[in-house]
């Protein structure tokens, strides 16, 4: 289950730095809706929102993970930085800082994949489609 969690969210992590490089090359064309800057920046201001939020609430971001020896849970969503024990014993990991940027990272482009789908809504007819090229 952890192994799937993880691969999710790499090929989500892809799919939203796909749509972070899509909105700028997009911006760059030069035909975009009147409120586009409006919309850009309240995405931006989104993801740095989420993204420091997850970095400083990683011990709130717990989910249960039942073992042999008692109940446990591991912190930090999506990626795994830290595993408590039942005893509440605290098992830092050698990527727990990795993890925990990898999180921060990943909820900062998450935004970005709704805005690149909402995009491709927002595209006039001369701007063809909403392919990277």
């Amino acid at each position: 289950m952890l192994i799937f969690i993880v691969i999710a969210a790499t090929l989500l992590m892809l799919a939203s730095a796909w749509g972070f490089v899509g909105i700028w090359r997009f911006a760059k064309s030069g035909v975009t809706p009147k409120n586009w800057k409006k919309l850009v920046f309240s995405t931006l201001g989104a993801g740095v929102l989420l993204g420091l939020l997850s970095s400083l609430a990683t011990f709130w971001m717990l989910f249960p993970y039942p073992n042999s020896l008692g109940p446990g849970w591991f912190a930090g969503l999506p990626f795994v930085a830290v595993y408590v024990d039942g005893n509440d014993n605290h098992y830092h990991f050698s990527f727990t800082q990795a993890s925990v940027i990898a999180n921060a990272c990943f909820w900062f482009l998450l935004p970005f994949v709704f805005f690149a789908s909402v995009r491709c809504g927002l595209a006039t007819p001369a701007s063809g489609d909403c392919r990277i090229k």
